[in-house]
């Protein structure tokens, strides 16, 4: 079992030690995450505000509202979801030496673009499925496949029937002390928050994503270590 204060120990350190890099690819991955969120909520909107009509402007307008979601979409699966694997790529790389913030693009320059695409979205896909099942359902999918980013980020070839299997597997018996990691950032959220984004910017994201990594590294290891044992639970 891992220690959730070792745990952030060690992310923090792993932060502190390449600070500007850190900041910057941190801010590319919530930037990215935001951006898709706004951009696909604003074109609900746009076709809310005219689903009330059914001739003349508000019908273009639901037309380019239709249009403005779908190619979010799209640009989040071709290019933001690649980037979120470069940024977890990043922080994984980042613990054993100062990485560049290059290291973002490394979905498009792995020579394996066309699979990383694919890995990530049926992720999305699956963790859409289950949602549908209700919030709850969908919420334990979301940690269940919390990995598979990581996985492709370390091994961008791999299929992503596997890459789902192993993530399910590393998190197996581990959902709700990752929970309970998340729960103990709340105060800096609340912090970010008070300060316009501010401290998420220049502390809470990095040091988040660096302990997400860290707790990618101790589940995998544990799971290299059962799988050559022979003791991994499917």
């Amino acid at each position: 079992m891992w220690d959730r204060i070792d745990l952030k120990m060690r992310g923090k350190e792993c932060f502190r030690k390449n600070y500007a890099q850190t900041v910057l690819a941190s801010l590319i991955f919530v930037l990215i995450s935001s951006n898709f969120t706004a951009q696909v909520n604003n074109g609900r909107k746009m076709e809310s505000s005219a689903g009330r009509y059914l001739e003349g402007l508000p019908v273009t307008i639901w037309i380019a509202g239709t249009i403005f979601a779908t190619a979010a979409m799209v640009l989040s699966i071709l290019v933001f979801n690649v980037l979120k694997v470069g940024v977890q790529r990043f922080f994984i790389e980042n613990r054993d030496y100062h990485a560049s913030v290059s290291k973002v693009l490394f979905g498009f320059q792995s020579g394996h673009y066309g699979n990383v695409v694919l890995v990530m979205f049926m992720q999305d896909l699956f963790i859409f499925l289950w949602s549908l099942l209700f919030l709850i359902p969908g919420i334990i999918k979301s940690y269940s496949y919390r990995m598979v980013p990581y996985i492709v980020a370390e091994q961008p070839d791999i299929d992503y029937r596997d890459a789902i299997r192993i993530s399910r597997e590393m998190m197996n018996g581990q959902k709700m002390n990752a929970f309970i990691l998340d729960i103990s950032f709340l105060p800096w959220i609340f912090l970010t928050g008070f300060t316009c984004g501010l401290a998420g910017v220049f502390y809470a994201n990095p040091y988040i994503l660096s302990t997400d990594a860290e707790l990618y590294v101790v589940l995998r290891d544990q799971w290299l270590l059962k799988h050559r044992n022979g003791t991994v639970e499917y």
